[in-house]
């Protein structure tokens, strides 16, 4: 059971963007709950050019408040190293913000 102030939290999805030596770089962080009252943590980071994920990493939590501790800092951390949730303007190549 998932209380109500954390409801948000399920079927979340973000996607922070930096560039390093003029490559986009992506973080997707995906949260699930799981058939068995689990909670899954998907990161996939890459490069924007590459089709495919560089990596996909899954965690799994017994209790959302742990799920939901982790995110939290791992948001913390790549926005400290410089990610940010920006949108590319496909036509003219320039970031804007969201």
């Amino acid at each position: 059971m998932v209380p109500k102030k954390l409801n948000h939290y399920l079927n979340y999805k973000l996607t922070l963007y930096r560039e390093v030596n003029k490559n986009i770089r992506y973080y997707t962080l995906k949260l699930y709950p799981t058939l068995f009252g689990e909670f899954l943590l998907i990161k996939e980071f890459g490069g924007v050019k590459n089709k495919k994920p560089t990596g996909i990493i899954k965690e799994y939590f017994s209790h959302i408040e742990e799920c939901k501790n982790a995110l939290d800092l791992l948001l913390y951390e790549k926005i400290k190293k410089g990610y940010s949730k920006r949108n590319i303007n496909k036509e003219r190549q320039i970031w804007t913000e969201i």
